[in-house]
């Protein structure tokens, strides 16, 4: 797996709700429960603002020598997000939680936009 920084988030595609993952036991939570309902466009944001889509494996043909589940792979993205990237997506998420001044929310961190979605996690 690549090297995640961890806190991250996942955005989701065509959706405004994003996910606060806390470390890697977060993502391999989530990815066991959802790897076969995650999107081809949804994306694994870190806090050094790189950008990972998430790949499903080949469906194989199951046999007893091969039983084993494959997860999903995080293949990094070229271009990284940047702050201001970042700060539309955090406020729509603020909005959907119910947060009365999402446009008042401000960072100028990768790491505080991140920490922002855990605060808003909790508050709503």
């Amino acid at each position: 797996m690549q090297q995640i920084h961890w806190p991250a988030i996942i955005k989701f595609d065509q959706d405004d709700e994003l996910m606060y993952l806390a470390n890697h036991q977060d993502w391999l939570s989530f990815i066991c429960a959802n790897q076969y309902t995650v999107c081809v466009q949804d994306q694994l944001i870190d806090s050094s603002g790189d950008v990972y889509l998430i790949e499903k494996p080949i469906a194989e043909t199951t046999t007893i020598e091969n039983s084993v589940a494959h997860l999903p792979q995080l293949i990094k993205q070229p271009q990284p997000i940047n702050v201001l990237q970042l700060l539309p997506l955090v406020r729509q998420y603020g909005q959907l939680q119910g947060h009365c001044c999402s446009t008042k929310i401000v960072f100028t961190t990768i790491e505080q936009g991140i920490a922002t979605v855990a605060e808003l996690e909790q508050l709503y």
